[in-house]
């Protein structure tokens, strides 16, 4: 019963605690970090300047300005990559930017080289500058025309200085809504892409975003911010996170980045926001909306297959089993940064004393797959079981203390043998060599009960029962023994021990 009690109550504890447990699991994100990709979109600005005060003359004016940058991910071997649409369609208007700039250039005068429009003191100038600002009239006095130029900087190693041109399939009617680039990768096999989550559930809490703040490389990786949601899949951060999160989006670099699930290690969404916009989330759901408007299904690649399987050796520590595949990825992408570290941190580590596989010679685990069974089910079911357990095992206890007797329980009252002031005895062993045979029973009818009350040693204390002769009971406990047990059923001890 005590023990039953202390397994009852760790139940009803695990219940209270399973709230608290926090699921944070190791290498969880390095399934995604070799999908990153940093986003940048620059403008090219050709601008004409009409002065005709005196006569009509043209400045014309080339300049580049940068728009907006963030990170993204790929989705597709082929080079699809998912972002926000305020980082490939600015809010920044470049014509602005080139107005202010010529016009200082031109005229002389001290004017900021930004995206604002300002004015200046001098009233036919200020007339004339503001006619420079679009939109453009028929008394404007420049003409400006924009070439905006996306270009995406996977996480290769080594880091493509350049970047990929990237086109745009599709872009959303509001900042926060995901666009879908397209680049042309090098290599038959295609870049590293990330696993594309079905849904962001109800369950999700724990989630990392990930960022890459300049254009990646092995000294630049990706960098994950962890936050939570509260309540968990709204969306909404919890109010100490709500600070970090403000900030990674106040910085633009993690706009368009992928918001990872903790707990499953797939993308669940990307972060959003800026400007108007509070910090967001935009959820799985509508970037698989918006890649099908783009015409594309997300997919993963030949290199992201080996390079899991590679993963399930490498986080078990088996790292002499984990060299060859690793070194399979890199035959079909050499500059995978993630497969290039890991092979160097399992060469170092193959056949040490830190190498599972030196120590238990087996085959490498499956890689664990997450459940999708929620922990409550579980320990309603261990509850459950454990009630079941008490309601079957205190019958039995309260059955065998009383030995089995009464009504339904063995031989008639008047015929059981009650022994309670004195031990009961089935042999008696008197001293000096060997043992002797039990003495037999005494004549039907004669007093049965020790002098007293008390037991008289070497004197046999054999109990009569009914027409089953003599009946035997345990010298440890006194329960009542069968004629065939050789150890008592209740506390073990033996039948033929004193």
């Amino acid at each position: 019963m005590p023990r039953l009690a202390v397994i009852a109550g760790l139940g009803a504890l695990g219940m209270f605690t399973m709230p608290m447990l926090h699921p944070h699991p190791s290498g969880s994100t390095d399934r995604v970090t070799p999908g990153a990709v940093r986003v940048e979109s620059e403008s090219h600005v050709s601008i004409t300047l009409f002065d005709d005060r005196s006569k009509l003359q043209q400045v014309v004016r080339e300049y580049d300005t940068e728009l907006a940058e963030g990170s993204g991910f790929t989705v597709t071997p082929d080079g699809v990559i998912v972002t926000a649409t305020s980082v490939v369609q600015s809010d920044r208007d470049a014509r602005i930017y080139a107005a202010n700039r010529v016009f200082a250039e031109y005229f002389k005068v001290s004017i900021p080289a930004d995206f604002e429009k300002h004015t200046i003191s001098d009233p036919d100038l200020n007339i004339r500058l503001q006619a420079c600002y679009p939109p453009r009239t028929q008394s404007s006095t420049c003409n400006a025309t924009v070439t905006t130029t996306v270009t995406a900087f996977p996480y290769l190693q080594p880091p493509l200085p350049q970047g990929l041109k990237a086109e745009i399939l599709h872009a959303g009617d509001s900042p926060v809504a995901p666009a879908v680039l397209k680049v042309a990768p090098a290599g038959k096999d295609g870049l590293p892409t990330v696993p594309l989550g079905s849904v962001l559930g109800t369950t999700v809490e724990s989630i990392d975003v990930m960022t890459l703040a300049t254009p990646p490389s092995a000294k630049a990786p990706p960098k994950l911010d962890t936050a939570h949601f509260d309540p968990p899949g709204s969306r909404s951060f919890k109010k100490e996170d709500q600070p970090k999160v403000d900030k990674l989006v106040a910085a633009r670099d993690s706009i368009g980045g992928a918001v990872i699930d903790d707990y499953k290690s797939e993308v669940v969404g990307l972060l959003a926001g800026g400007g108007s916009f509070p910090a967001t989330v935009t959820p799985v759901e509508d970037i698989k909306s918006a890649l099908v408007a783009a015409g594309v299904s997300a997919r993963r690649g030949p290199v992201d297959v080996v390079f899991e399987s590679a993963l399930a050796s490498y986080h078990n520590k088996l790292y002499a089993a984990s060299i060859p595949v690793l070194e399979r990825v890199l035959s079909q992408r050499q500059d995978h940064p993630v497969a290039i570290e890991y092979l160097r941190i399992a060469r170092t580590k193959a056949n040490t004393g830190e190498d599972a596989g030196t120590k238990k010679q087996s085959a490498a685990p499956v890689a664990k797959q997450a459940s999708g069974v929620s922990p409550w089910v579980w320990v309603t079911g261990g509850v459950v079981l454990v009630a079941a357990l008490v309601a079957i095992a205190v019958p039995m206890l309260l059955k065998r203390r009383r030995g089995g007797n009464g009504p339904g329980g063995g031989p008639p009252l008047e015929n059981a043998a009650l022994v309670t002031s004195w031990p009961a005895q089935t042999e008696m062993f008197h001293g000096g060599g060997g043992s002797h045979p039990s003495i037999p029973p005494p004549p039907p009818g004669s007093d049965m009960s020790p002098p007293l009350g008390q037991a008289q040693l070497g004197q046999p204390m054999p109990v009569q029962v009914g027409q089953m002769g003599m009946q035997k009971f345990c010298t440890q406990c006194g329960m009542r023994l069968g004629h065939a047990h050789r150890f008592c059923g209740f506390c073990g001890h033996a039948a033929d021990m004193p």
